[in-house]
């Protein structure tokens, strides 16, 4: 079995390639966006980057739920989105998933502050640990690497 990342005292995570759910839960659905020139969306919430995503809606697909949120929070419209995978998250015993997709940017849209993003941004990958600090993670690489191998 392959090993956890240790985040605390009781939160684990890994993550695990095209990943079947099956009734697990899940409370996150986010994706990794790609403009024409292979730059990776992000949106600033509060004081930190991401990636664009959240958490389903009562009754939403995980990909309603991944259109719904990145259109909130970063304006922008997405096509060929494909699922890659989930992070297993144990915390305090309990264990839920958050689903991972790669998309394209379909429609560029003015960035309206409207829910809970400041502003959104395409970063190079080289670049992206000047804003998410946490892509240096082992968990967060291998979500980079199931993107690639789409």
């Amino acid at each position: 079995m392959e090993n956890y990342e240790i985040l605390s005292d009781n939160c684990k995570i890994r993550w695990i390639d095209n990943f079947k759910l099956n009734g697990e839960k899940y409370t996150q659905v986010s994706a990794y966006v790609f403009n024409e020139k292979n730059q990776l969306l992000i949106v600033k919430v509060g004081k930190f980057w991401t990636v664009p995503g959240g958490h389903p809606e009562k009754g939403e697909t995980p990909k309603q739920t991944l259109e719904r949120e990145i259109f909130e929070e970063a304006c922008v419209t997405i096509k060929d989105a494909r699922y890659i995978g989930a992070v297993e998250v144990v915390e305090n015993g309990e264990t839920y998933y958050q689903l991972r997709y790669t998309a394209k940017v379909a429609d560029l849209l003015p960035f309206k502050k409207q829910w809970e993003s400041d502003e959104r941004l395409f970063v190079d990958l080289k670049d992206l640990n000047n804003y998410i600090k946490w892509s240096e993670g082992i968990t967060f690489k291998k979500q980079i690497e199931a993107c690639k191998n789409v």
